[in-house]
């Protein structure tokens, strides 16, 4: 057997096996619910909480669509319905290929749509996703500070100004590192501009709040606490090595995060966790399948004068 083959046989059996190990830590996490009163708490939330949920949602991928376009409009034909089609297909792939495998669909659709070289499209997947983190962890340090929630602001603003001035360094040696490994030579991608930042964090400060709301309705808890079970859903998500749909990990992530802020039987938070992770799995699959009805998420994206893209 050949060795991709190989490679390719040991990531099918990593990511069954992972898919196997959250199964049962889904089920072991479900165990001692009571269904019928799950049902009950979940009919009495207004209707309006999961309406401006999944709306909070759906903003969340317009910003990151908006930070998508500022970065190709002027070398593709990225307007903001390419953009928010390209960024839907993108989570939904994400989102339900095991092992965060989905991830390839932005490099595969910048260079079959808009004709742009594979080593510059995942050049671009690398830095938006370290951005994405580092944005993250800023607002995870800040929302887990021990302290009041003016010195907490303080504290984000900081660390953010610090990012800001630090991700550039973290970019070039990334970019260095990358090219080194491809053996390939061409044009470096600059650190992240200033409208790339200011909808990275709009993107994240939305998504948290519009996923804690309904966290707030579900459960005991103060938004503080929601907005940290919030946090902790999307850490755990980030992490690389993730079932379909990202079921298991998500819920154990905002199970630690209430648990440490609020006392709330664990039980009770991993249903809400589930009920909120089904809403924005539907937002995200649902907006993909409607980018995909209406031809935008997979318009071509060259320019008139850019001539035809790879074969």
């Amino acid at each position: 057997m050949s060795e991709p083959h190989k490679k390719s046989g040991k990531k099918l059996w990593l990511s069954l096996l992972v898919t196997l190990v959250a199964v049962l830590a889904l089920g072991w996490m479900l165990r001692q619910v009571d269904w019928q009163q799950a049902a009950q708490a979940g009919a009495r939330v207004p209707l309006h909480v999961w309406l401006l949920s999944a709306l909070g949602m759906a903003a969340s991928h317009l910003l990151r669509a908006g930070r998508v376009r500022a970065e190709w409009r002027s070398q593709l034909r990225m307007g903001w319905r390419e953009a928010w089609g390209l960024m839907v297909r993108h989570s939904a792939w994400v989102v339900l290929v095991p092992m965060r495998g989905g991830e390839a669909i932005y490099v595969w659709a910048l260079h079959r749509q808009g004709g742009v070289p594979l080593r510059q499209a995942g050049l671009s997947l690398l830095r938006l996703r370290l951005q994405d983190m580092a944005v993250l962890a800023v607002l995870a340090l800040a929302l887990f500070a021990p302290f009041d929630w003016p010195l907490r602001l303080l504290l984000l603003l900081a660390m953010l100004v610090a990012a800001v001035w630090l991700l550039p360094m973290v970019w070039f040696i990334a970019q260095e590192r990358a090219i080194r490994r491809s053996g390939e030579s061409g044009r470096k991608l600059p650190a992240p501009a200033w409208a790339s930042w200011a909808y990275a964090v709009s993107n994240w400060v939305v998504k948290l709040a519009a996923i804690a709301w309904p966290l707030l309705s579900l459960l005991p808890l103060d938004f503080d606490a929601a907005l940290k079970g919030a946090a902790g859903g999307e850490l755990a998500a980030a992490l690389p090595v993730q079932p379909p749909a990202g079921f298991g990990p998500y819920e154990a992530g905002v199970i630690a995060a209430i648990r440490s802020a609020a006392e709330v039987a664990w039980s009770d938070i991993a249903v809400a966790a589930l009920v909120v992770h089904l809403l924005a799995l539907a937002v995200t699959v649902g907006s993909s399948v409607l980018a995909r009805l209406l031809g935008w998420s997979h318009r071509d994206l060259r320019l008139p004068h850019s001539g035809p893209g790879p074969a």
